[in-house]
């Protein structure tokens, strides 16, 4: 992905010193830079879009919680 595109991220949120990361199921942190009201999303998983401003920097359009996929695939009928 280049800097510019629009970019879609799940992961963990997690509090900085400075900001807030998401941290990726590869291990990477995300800069997503300091936002207001995601408090209550904290240490829980979440999906974010935007712009891709560096290379693991995410100017923030939306962000939301989400279940993860390996849990909801359990929950399926069989």
């Amino acid at each position: 992905m280049d800097i510019g595109s629009y970019f879609r991220l799940e992961g963990m949120l997690r509090p900085g010193a400075r900001c807030f990361y998401v941290q990726a199921r590869n291990g990477a942190l995300w800069d997503i830079g300091k936002l207001r009201d995601v408090g209550h999303l904290l240490q829980r998983n979440v999906i974010v879009e935007g712009i891709r401003t560096g290379a693991e920097t995410i100017a923030v359009n939306w962000i939301e919680a989400v279940e993860p996929l390996r849990r909801a695939v359990r929950l399926l009928p069989r």
